[in-house]
């Protein structure tokens, strides 16, 4: 128990993300008893007092889904080969919210005042000083003055990283995509109009060979249907799409999702 509550305050120090699984109930299962716990982090079960293997593997699999909707869980399931059940609740410490905004131009001004009051962690990036400064974001976690393909694929993405293609032009997102459409991020938009959208991803499909599967994770033209005009409202529909992907709303996005 012990080294179950070191590991417990180590992801809260790191600000990392763990499913922490407790058997409630296992009748008539000899192997697995209530109150048993196992930690699961980065995919992997970690530590905990749960031995049976077939029970591990399932925990780490229904963890993985848990971690990805955010939301903690009472779950039966079946010990493979034997047909017993033991309810498992599964509690989700989600890892604070990450946004990276990529491209620091008008919109990204009010999107980063928005994503620090819905508490997220805020990273800007743009090649432009002039742009990408303290004067014009005093409230972001981080600012980035670098090529922005590069910088994205020396940040740590993970399923709580939200990512905001807003450069000034397909010529910056196509590389910025290409290094992330792989990623682990929960949450992948791009601006831009249909047209150049459309070229984009016909590209990316034939001659990169990108699944159509990996393509339609990305939200682009990005944010809600809420027919913005002003900066500042686009940058309200964009944080409202996060929120939506983040939370699971059924609110009607641009991109048809």
């Amino acid at each position: 128990m012990e080294k179950l509550v070191e590991e417990l305050v180590r992801i809260q120090e790191e600000g990392a993300s763990g499913v922490l699984a407790t058997v409630v109930e296992a009748e008539k299962c000899d192997a697995v008893a209530a109150g048993q716990k196992y930690l699961v982090r980065d995919g992997k079960p970690i530590v905990g007092t749960i031995r049976h293997e077939s029970l591990l593997e399932a925990l780490v699999k229904e963890a993985d889904v848990r971690l990805k909707e955010e939301k903690s869980k009472l779950v039966s399931l079946e010990l493979p080969g034997t047909g017993d059940k033991v309810e498992v609740f599964f509690e989700v410490l989600p890892a604070p919210p990450k946004l990276i905004v990529v491209g620091a131009g008008h919109i990204a001004v009010p999107l980063v005042k928005f994503a620090k009051l819905l508490d997220f962690h805020v990273t800007v990036l743009d090649d432009r000083i002039l742009f990408a400064n303290r004067e014009r974001f005093p409230d972001a976690d981080e600012v980035q003055v670098s090529d922005m393909a590069a910088a994205l694929k020396a940040l740590p993405i993970t399923p709580s990283t939200y990512i905001v293609l807003i450069t000034r032009g397909h010529k910056y997102d196509e590389p910025c995509l290409r290094e992330i459409v792989h990623s682990r991020a929960k949450y992948i938009g791009m601006i831009g109009s249909r047209r150049r959208i459309k070229a984009l991803f016909e590209k990316f499909r034939n001659e990169e060979k990108i699944a159509e599967e990996i393509l339609q994770r990305v939200y682009a033209p990005i944010g809600l249907d809420i027919a913005t005009e002003t900066p500042e409202e686009i940058a309200l529909s964009i944080m409202a799409e996060v929120i939506k992907v983040r939370r699971g709303g059924e609110a009607r996005s641009l991109s048809g999702k």
